[in-house]
């Protein structure tokens, strides 16, 4: 059976309140886990605080306030895969909450790709970016350092 325009946007709707409700404490958890990390230890990558070497989405989040500030050109240059991002929450959105799919092919292997890219474009910034340009700089004061393990 085939639903019309304003049926579809209720059940899409209603699924999209069912989502957020059923990972409620698992956003609350999130959000607390950030918090923490930034007001705490000041940095908010479990991998630079561990090791002092960025990770692969190292600059996503100050890319992602970056677009947000409309700041298009500084996001690009910070973390270009923020663009990959968005792009990929709008075919995620798009497919689970206007299409009602629950296979969410495009998705998964959008995401596969988005990832594969990152960590192929984090192997070129170690290589030709790493210590000297934000974000991929080392962060001394890590925890395997405190221990004097490095």
């Amino acid at each position: 059976m085939r639903c019309d325009r304003k049926q579809r946007i209720t059940k899409g709707i209603q699924l999209f309140y069912r989502d957020i409700k059923s990972a409620r404490w698992a956003v609350m958890l999130v959000i607390a886990y950030f918090v923490f990390l930034k007001k705490v230890l000041h940095s908010l990558c479990p991998m630079v605080l561990i090791t002092g070497f960025p990770c692969p989405g190292c600059g996503l989040t100050r890319a992602g306030f970056q677009v947000l500030g409309l700041d298009l050109a500084g996001a690009w240059e910070t973390h270009p895969f923020i663009f990959a991002v968005i792009i990929l929450a709008v075919v995620f959105g798009t497919e689970r909450y206007v299409c009602l799919s629950r296979r969410m092919r495009v998705s998964k292997w959008f995401a596969i790709a988005v990832m594969i890219g990152m960590v192929i474009f984090y192997i070129w910034r170690m290589l030709y970016l790493f210590p000297d340009v934000a974000p991929m700089t080392y962060y001394y004061r890590n925890l395997l350092s405190r221990l004097h393990i490095f």
